[in-house]
């Protein structure tokens, strides 16, 4: 007994090691308003989660990484405008109001007849649901069994990896 330990620290040398991912761009103020959007357009429901995790957070904020600086921060701005116009919709920011009032504002945002606000809203909207659906722990959820080419080689191997939920994201 007296060769025994507990922890053996060659036990961790053979467990494979989790890579993470760490948030560039969707931090603080900006992450939050980003899952209290994601969570409205592609709300949980009994066998799928919801829109606004840190995994679907994750593939936008790679994919804002790659986008020309110009558009990054148009995107970027207009996840701030929602934020502001929360006050409007339920007398608070978006992320603090309540799911009826920011509901309500999504919809008055989606058929403004302001260009600019429509266009931010499907501009934001297009990335939470691309960050969601390309999240392979979702497609069983509608049974989707993946692309036709599922061996495709990917630019970047670590997009392809979060993805298949062997990132961990970090906010």
């Amino acid at each position: 007994m007296a060769n025994y330990k507990l922890f053996d620290k060659r036990i961790f040398a053979i467990l494979p090691v989790m890579q993470s991912y760490q948030l560039k761009y969707l931090t603080g103020k900006r992450l939050q308003t980003f899952l209290a959007v994601a969570d409205r357009i592609i709300p949980p429901d009994a066998d799928s989660p919801s829109g606004g995790t840190l995994q679907t957070a994750g593939v936008v904020d790679w994919a804002l990484d790659k986008m020309p600086d110009d558009l990054r921060k148009k995107i970027l701005l207009f996840i701030i405008v929602i934020e502001l116009l929360g006050v409007f919709f339920g007398g608070k920011p978006f992320s603090k109001n309540s799911d009826a009032a920011k509901d309500r504002q999504l919809r008055w945002l989606e058929s403004n007849p302001i260009r600019l606000f429509r266009m931010g809203f499907f501009g934001v909207k297009t990335y939470i649901c691309m960050g969601y659906y390309t999240r392979e722990d979702v497609w069983n959820t509608f049974d989707y069994d993946g692309p036709v080419v599922r061996e495709r080689p990917y630019v970047d191997a670590m997009i392809r990896e979060m993805c298949q939920g062997k990132v961990e994201v970090l906010a």
